[in-house]
């Protein structure tokens, strides 16, 4: 019986072409979701086109490299690490301007969508990135539970607790702003 040739790279070949039909479909799947997750946490759509081809060429290295498994939930870890990179990023930048103290103009509704940004940005990642998922990017109850490994009735839980917070630092950014106009 004749012996595999150790130098025979065919099987290689098709085992590098299979892997990468198998993440061009779950490329494809779920682009629209995993850009529209960044777009809801990142302040521009470049910034969230960045961040989301990030997380699929991370995604790719380590499925390819890795043999990983595709699947959602880890596709939106990967993201969730990609955008804390660029939340800190942002920070540093954030602190350097702050200096300047920009007039953000008096249009209510452009001052209350600060207002709620700066609130979200002050919540706990997970409160945030659950917040998120659940109203920006309209996730059902069981696709919440799916991607955060919890039941559904511990997500209700957590998306009750996370509305209260938010409501508590909207209500503490109206008083301070009230305290500095009144």
């Amino acid at each position: 019986m004749k012996g595999k040739d150790p130098f025979d790279e065919s099987d290689r070949v098709a085992d590098r072409a299979i892997h990468a039909d198998e993440f061009r479909a779950f490329y494809r799947a779920h682009y629209g979701l995993i850009l529209t997750v960044a777009e809801q946490r990142l302040d521009t759509h470049q910034a969230a086109e960045d961040a989301t081809a990030d997380a699929f060429q991370i995604a790719w290295r380590r499925y390819q490299h890795d043999d990983a498994t595709l699947a959602l939930p880890w596709l939106y870890q990967i993201l969730r690490n990609v955008i804390g990179t660029e939340y800190r990023r942002l920070a540093r930048a954030r602190h350097a301007n702050e200096q300047l103290d920009l007039d953000h103009g008096t249009d209510p509704q452009i001052e209350r969508r600060i207002d709620v940004r700066n609130a979200l940005r002050r919540l706990p990642e997970q409160d945030r990135d659950l917040l998120y998922m659940a109203y920006w990017e309209d996730l059902t109850g069981d696709e919440l539970a799916g991607i955060l490994g919890a039941s559904p009735g511990a997500v209700r839980v957590r998306l009750t607790r996370a509305r209260e917070k938010l409501r508590t630092i909207l209500a503490d950014i109206e008083a301070r702003q009230g305290d500095r106009h009144g």
